[in-house]
């Protein structure tokens, strides 16, 4: 009789097992919202007295309630009870970090905000001491001062981050964020474990959870606007690369030998695709406002007569649509949520990206292909940074 090898991994004691259940139950909700015991029993392949005993713990721990019987719409037989998160389960401080600017939350479980606040900060300060004075102080506004509940702090960085140590790698907007002194100042203060990522893909979780994305496995979250970002969620998985780099598709070459961009390369989808380039652009035109010119500004010209707003519009349309016509090519999204100044463009500027996306796509990925603008837009960044803590805390596949 041969050599027994052993086991690969631990064996799971009653104990993890239960916490496996509870984490399945608890993504289900993240996953797809608001959802009835037989809905949860039917996902699980379980009986119904199976997911009560879960349903039970949950309830009984106060990380779930049971909801108003739902209008069973003329169906025979006891209408569901939705189940959901409680109005202070899941409760997390949350920070989107911009070029200059935070803004700090406290949210639920449910992605609800209940407490923020915002703030400036020298983007140019090389040592970093403005932004981690300024983000610490946001926060210590909005967390209260008994946070025996709360979870912990999920961090959104416009830059490359490892998020298996907390570091920022590095920061086109926020240069002086580089290294993991943020992380750290914010542990030591508030003695909270702290979740970092990169915006975008903080903001393709927002989505996911909470927004456009629920229930779509594949699709794009998009930043436009000082950079451009892109969260790719790709069969329900958001997409991270070897240590954090993915994401940088603002910095994916579109131009041969075009105009060098701030992170040292040239012709990157961000020097024909952002607001730097749209004002120069607007004042080589001469068109009104051409320094804080956007996207809602220039579809408000163009649409007062403006044919040179018009024809830039078309461009800035165009140029948007390049970028995302290469990751339709490339990773086959076919669901894009814009953020950012795209979102001020309204309809108006969707539909031309949306059109200008499918002329330059193949033409059997025309049919499904969508551009949407986000309804969260800005707040997305935030509660996908609560999504981190919770992903953490309750060992979900995010």
């Amino acid at each position: 009789m041969g050599k027994l090898g052993s086991f690969n991994g631990r064996l799971l004691t009653p104990s993890h097992i239960g916490d496996l259940n509870r984490s399945r139950v608890i993504q289900a909700f993240c996953d797809h919202g608001p959802l009835s015991r037989a809905e949860l029993a039917k996902m699980a392949g379980v009986t119904r007295a199976t997911i009560g005993n879960i349903v039970t713990a949950l309830m009984d721990a106060g990380v779930i309630e049971e909801g108003e019987p739902r209008d069973s719409s003329g169906k025979v037989g006891k209408r569901g009870r939705p189940l959901w998160f409680g109005p202070r389960a899941g409760l997390s401080g949350a920070v989107a970090i911009g070029e200059g600017r935070f803004e700090a939350a406290l949210i639920n479980a449910r992605g609800e905000v209940l407490e923020t606040t915002r703030g400036d900060f020298d983007a140019l300060d090389s040592k970093g001491s403005s932004a981690i004075s300024a983000i610490t102080g946001g926060l210590g506004k909005v967390i209260p001062k008994s946070i025996d509940d709360l979870l912990g702090i999920g961090v959104a960085v416009p830059g490359v981050c490892d998020t298996s140590t907390g570091e920022i790698i590095g920061s086109g907007q926020v240069p002086g964020l580089g290294g993991s002194g943020l992380v750290e100042s914010i542990r030591s203060r508030f003695q909270l474990p702290v979740v970092i990522d990169n915006d975008s893909r903080a903001q393709a979780l927002g989505e996911k959870w909470f927004g456009k994305g629920r229930g779509i496995p594949t699709f794009a979250s998009v930043q436009t606007g000082d950079g451009i970002g892109v969260g790719m969620v790709i069969a329900g998985t958001i997409y991270r690369g070897r240590r954090g780099e993915a994401g940088e598709a603002g910095h994916c070459s579109v131009v041969r030998d075009g105009e060098q961009c701030r992170c040292g390369l040239r012709g990157c989808w961000e020097t024909i695709a952002t607001l730097r380039w749209l004002r120069a652009e607007a004042a080589r035109l001469s068109l009104a406002g051409a320094d804080t010119l956007d996207a809602r500004a220039l579809v408000e010209l163009a649409e007062g007569g403006s044919k040179d707003a018009a024809s830039l519009l078309d461009e800035y349309a165009g140029n948007l649509a390049i970028g995302l016509a290469n990751l339709s090519q490339i990773l086959s999204p076919r669901f894009f949520i814009l953020h950012g100044d795209a979102v001020g463009g309204g309809e108006k500027l969707r539909g031309l990206i949306e059109q200008k996306t499918k002329d330059h796509v193949l033409e059997y990925l025309r049919g499904e292909l969508e551009v949407v603008l986000s309804e969260l837009d800005q707040r997305a960044g935030l509660l996908g940074a609560a999504g981190l803590v919770l992903s953490e805390t309750f060992h979900l596949s995010i």
